[in-house]
């Protein structure tokens, strides 16, 4: 397990002060207020001096970043946090990452591997390669046995999910 998160993507500048205005990927933003840990943005570490968030987008003010030009420089930049600096997950939760690449299992038979989610209101949705092309699947607690990050695998109720998955 990568012990760095993807936790959203540098927008741009905000103000003068090098504060940086990014859209973040968590169904939840409310742990940022207050964050203080380290981040990584363009592959250089910076501490957080401040972290906020409204909606989907949070602010970043950064130790090293003082002006906007600073901060210019970081637009578009992918932003990673240290997995031990977010707040735990509760039981039966994962993080996104760690779902990506998971060998999926229908009824004991491997079946592909998950490239892609997409989240929706409603429930996110799992894409996984298969041997002759892409199926999708929502994440359904009826359709998921068993998520097992040690094995590198999903394990799925094979009757559910020949009635849920689409192929594409």
């Amino acid at each position: 397990m990568n012990s760095d998160l993807l936790i959203g993507k540098v927008l741009r500048p905000r103000g003068l002060k090098g504060e940086v205005k990014m859209e973040i990927y968590s169904s939840d933003p409310h742990w940022l207020n207050g964050f203080k840990g380290e981040i990584v943005v363009g592959g250089k570490r910076f501490r957080a001096l401040k972290f906020s968030h409204d909606g989907d987008f949070g602010y970043a003010t950064l130790e090293g970043v003082e002006s906007a030009e600073q901060a210019e420089e970081l637009r578009g930049e992918d932003v990673f946090a240290n997995r031990a600096d977010v707040p735990k997950l509760r039981d039966g939760e994962n993080y996104i990452v760690d779902i990506i690449g998971l060998d999926v299992l229908v009824g004991g038979e491997n079946i592909g591997k998950i490239v892609d989610v997409a989240q929706y209101g409603s429930a996110d949705v799992y894409t996984v390669k298969t041997s002759d092309g892409t199926l999708s699947f929502p994440a359904l607690k009826i359709l998921i046995k068993e998520v097992d990050l040690s094995l590198g695998a999903m394990k799925l109720d094979a009757s559910v999910f020949e009635r849920v998955a689409v192929r594409n």
